[in-house]
Order: C-alpha cells, then sequence, then structure tokens
C-alpha cells in the first residue's frame, strides 16, 4: 500500500501538471517539454535531498554515520531552490520569472505528497504519540509504531494518525489552490511556504517517531520549518520591491527580452504570406512562440491569400 501511494501521488503530480501547468497556461509544446523535463530533474534532486538531511539529522542524534531515510521537509529544502535555478537555465520563456513557473508545480507537489502521506499512514511509519482520545490507532505487530510504543498482543498502543491529519490539510491545500486558481497562482509557493511551514511545525508537537536530531530544542522538521517561513517573507519581501531590487531589475530585462523574442519574429510580412507561414512555424517548433500565437497569425495571413 506504501508503494501504490507512491505511485498514485506521482500520477496525480503529472496529471496535475498537464491540467493546471500545460492546459491552464496554454504553453507551447517546447516549452511545457522543457518545464517537465526540469520538473522530473528537481523531483529526483528533491530524493535525494530528502536522504540526505534525513541522514544528517540521524548522524547528529546517534553520534556516528547514519544513511538511509528521506524526510519530506529535507527533500523542499533541497529541492525547492535547485528547481528555480534549473528553470531559469533551461527554460527560456521564464527566465526572470523563474518563481512564478515554479509557483505552477506546487499544487501537483502538494497532492503528490499527500497521497504519499496515505502511503506512511498504510506504511506505519510518521505516527504520533500514544493518546486515549477517539482518534487513536492501532497499527499491527510489527509496525514500527508497535516497537516502539509496544501493547497488547504484540500491536501498538493507540497512537495520533499524524499521517492522516497532514494528507487531510494537503488535499485541502490543494483544492483551494485549484478552486482559486486564477488569484492565487502567482503566490503558490509563498502560500505552501507559509500554510505548510506553521501546519508542519504545530504537526511536529505530536508526532511520536523518531525523526533525528539537531542538537537543540528544535526537532528536525521544526527547524526547517522556520526555514521556510524565513524564505517566505523574504520572496514577499522580493515580490514587494524591498528586497533585491537588483534582481528585480535584472528579472524585468531578462522578461523583456523573452517578450521581443517573441514579438518581434510574428510581424506579419505582406509580401510573401506563404514564407511568414512557414517561418512562424519554425518559430513555433523552436519553442520561440506559442501554438496559439502560431495559429492566430497563420490565419491573419491565409486572409491575405
Amino acid at each position: 500500500m506504501y508503494s501504490l501511494m507512491v505511485f498514485l501521488g506521482i500520477v496525480a503530480f503529472f496529471v496535475t501538471y498537464f491540467l493546471y501547468v500545460e492546459k491552464g497556461e496554454k504553453l507551447d509544446r517546447i516549452t511545457s517539454n522543457r518545464l517537465l523535463f526540469v520538473s522530473i530533474l528537481g523531483i529526483a534532486f528533491l530524493g535525494f535531498s530528502a536522504m540526505f538531511f534525513n541522514s544528517l539529522f540521524h548522524t547528529i542524534e546517534a553520534g556516528e554515520i547514519r544513511i538511509g531515510g528521506i524526510t519530506w521537509l529535507g527533500g523542499v529544502l533541497g529541492g525547492v531552490p535547485f528547481t528555480v535555478f534549473l528553470i531559469h537555465k533551461l527554460v527560456p520563456k521564464a527566465k526572470g520569472r523563474a518563481l512564478y513557473y515554479f509557483s505552477l508545480l506546487v499544487p501537483g507537489l502538494v497532492i503528490g505528497h499527500a497521497f504519499g502521506r496515505l502511503g506512511c499512514f498504510f506504511g506505519g511509519c510518521c505516527y504520533g504519540r500514544v493518546t486515549d482520545s477517539i482518534f487513536g490507532v492501532i497499527f499491527p505487530e510489527g509496525s514500527l509504531a508497535a516497537q516502539q510504543y509496544p501493547g497488547e498482543n504484540g500491536a501498538s498502543l493507540p497512537v495520533l494518525p499524524t499521517q492522516l491529519f497532514e494528507s487531510v490539510f494537503e488535499f485541502v491545500l490543494f483544492f483551494v489552490l485549484v478552486i482559486f486558481r486564477k488569484k492565487l497562482k502567482p503566490y503558490n509557493l509563498l502560500i505552501y511556504f507559509f500554510a505548510y511551514g506553521v501546519f508542519r511545525f504545530s504537526m511536529e508537537f505530536l508526532r511520536g517517531d523518531d525523526r533525528g536530531s539537531t542538537g537543540f530544542a528544535l526537532s528536525p522538521s521544526q527547524f526547517i520549518c522556520i526555514l521556510l517561513l524565513i524564505a517566505a517573507v523574504i520572496i514577499l519581501l522580493f515580490y514587494r520591491g524591498i528586497l533585491f531590487k537588483g534582481l528585480a531589475q535584472k528579472c524585468a530585462v531578462w522578461q523583456e527580452q523573452a517578450a521581443a523574442a517573441v514579438a518581434v519574429p510574428v510581424r506579419v510580412s505582406r509580401r510573401n504570406p506563404i514564407g511568414e507561414i512557414e517561418e512562424l512555424h519554425r518559430l513555433m517548433k523552436a519553442g520561440i512562440i506559442s501554438e496559439e500565437e502560431f495559429e492566430e497569425k497563420k490565419a491573419e495571413l491565409l486572409k491575405r491569400i
């Protein structure tokens, strides 16, 4: 069931990408393929980063090198900046708007992780503290919860299903981002950092599993949540033009250059409409103009033949 939920999470990410990003933004094929390729590389690096930070936190706790396991927040910590950098470098149309294009990927990450948390529940990891409340769940013999909190007949004591709490939260967040897409899409990353950072920081007080150590009072996840909240404030101030004004000016120049690269080639020539259509088709295949821009200009040219 853990593997099945992870698989469904991956499928959910790609379905969300094609519907929310490619179709929703009406991306041309070249730009969409490049962004999808970058997304796959970003997910792969997210997995590496998740293992690296989990190993680091358990190494600090044990006082000796421990390698293995993953932590989602560790993946976010490394995967997000890496993917934003790749978008800036490898997706020409996104140059100067890498944060915006990454924000378009956030709903897919959210629903993917929501399914992943369901996998954690079925796998018996990432459980909460022992409880006598109505929310208590007893995990079977052999589970990690049963090993840490042994109860009757080899099963665990009732523990809080923090995996389900987090999964429900992320499904709700996903639907909010999708339903209010037009207003929220430029700020998806900000919303995710703020909302998930606060939620996960609070949820850590209910967790009962071993998540390693940072060497001080905060848990590893709480420490990373604080970093996410700081990053969200920095991004917000950047959007407001308060921080990194020089970078904002560069982004504006890059955006103007990208717009000019599209605007100049699509000027309609009255002399050779057929040649113009062929040239426009070449530019579309190269990813310089979108399919919609090609069809619009093509219709104008055909009227003159």
